[in-house]
């Protein structure tokens, strides 16, 4: 065993034993212990005093963490008229909606995020660390507002509008990604949404490839997408909606009917693995595992909102689970599933044991 695998045994038999107690145990000096320490919490092996190891199943998402509101009409939406909606407010943004969708399906998981200093910020890290959510890494800054996001959706479901408030996440600096990288690197997977700016998503997706480090891409928009690099290598997994994988692939909106074409244009930029959301059309799955157009279950839809997140949620629980990528892409459609039948944007119901009984059902063709 070599020194740096002594030194992490001897943490995780007691995560606040002193460097001096190292030393006398190993047989080394102290400031030859300091040295390991450093290194290992460089790799992101261990988080710092006390010495937290990574974990196996331990998973970070960075992003967006917004205070969601959504109007849902009860008639007909009428444009330059006064609408009748039944309207209601819940924790938002696809960063901390993937976080609380996989803390429901028992994977250890923290969410990097920017909030302000107001009650809705405190409201956002408060009911998400009491789901489950380690959100210790999370940075209220003062004088700022939190993110808000209002979505107008018609009598089906549908959204028919939504406005965003996203100004704060400007203050997610490649600085702060420094900062919080040894917690990061920890992690077996990262996902990341495109509310982050250009710079620092172009410095996560770069040190991810040269760490080795997987990591999630969700493009949350068409435009927020064209924040992303031109190369993207590092990016293991990407989840565009169809009108994202246009803008990805570098394509006009409906030049292509081949869908398999926009998938390997966004391959070409260095993304192993692309799954593109097609609504009532399925999954189309294209990557190192080939390719594959997955149906999507029979749902009788409440509503979409939140629908997208379950399914990087329940693919990122596959991964988790050791299965293969095209294999996972089943426990997405699963948690897709749960979550299309409920008004929540996190179904309180996608738990571990449920989006199991689904995905059998799945597998066995039922």
């Amino acid at each position: 065993m070599d020194r740096e695998q002594q030194i992490l045994a001897l943490i995780r038999q007691n995560p606040f034993i002193s460097q001096h107690e190292m030393a006398n145990i190993i047989g080394i000096s102290r400031s030859a212990v300091a040295g390991y320490i450093a290194a290992l919490t460089k790799k992101g092996t261990i988080r710092g005093r006390a010495y937290v190891t990574s974990e196996a199943r331990t998973i970070m998402c960075i992003g967006g963490a917004n205070l969601d509101s959504k109007a849902v009409s009860k008639a007909p939406i009428r444009l330059a008229s006064s609408n009748p909606v039944t309207v209601s407010e819940s924790c938002g943004g696809v960063a901390r909606n993937i976080a609380e969708s996989l803390a429901g399906l028992a994977c250890q998981v923290s969410l990097l995020t920017v909030v302000g200093d107001d009650k809705a910020g405190q409201w956002v890290l408060d009911a998400t660390r009491q789901r489950g959510v380690d959100v210790s890494q999370a940075v209220t800054l003062q004088g700022e507002s939190t993110g808000s996001y209002t979505a107008l959706l018609d009598a089906t479901g549908e959204m028919y509008l939504a406005f965003a408030n996203m100004d704060i996440y400007d203050k997610c600096t490649p600085a702060l990604l420094r900062d919080k990288w040894p917690h990061m690197a920890a992690s077996r997977l990262i996902i990341a949404d495109t509310n982050l700016p250009a710079d620092t998503l172009g410095e996560l997706i770069e040190r991810c490839h040269q760490e080795g480090v997987t990591l999630f891409i969700d493009p949350v928009s068409s435009e927020k997408a064209k924040k992303l690099p031109l190369q993207l290598q590092g990016v293991n997994a990407i989840f565009p909606n169809l009108e994202e994988a246009y803008q990805l692939a570098g394509i006009p909106v409906g030049e292509t009917s081949d869908y398999r074409k926009l998938a390997e244009a966004i391959r070409k930029r260095g993304v192993q693995h692309v799954f593109i959301t097609l609504g009532i059309e399925g999954v189309l799955y294209v990557g190192e595992e080939g390719d594959k157009l997955f149906s999507p279950l029979p749902t009788k839809v409440v509503e979409v909102t939140g629908a997208g997140d379950a399914f990087v949620a329940g693919l990122a629980y596959g991964i988790m689970q050791e299965h293969s990528y095209m294999d996972s892409c089943s426990y997405g459609l699963a948690a897709s599933h749960i979550t299309l039948q409920t008004t929540q944007s996190v179904a309180s119901d996608l738990t571990e044991d449920r989006l199991q009984q689904v995905h059998n059902s799945i597998t066995k063709g039922d």
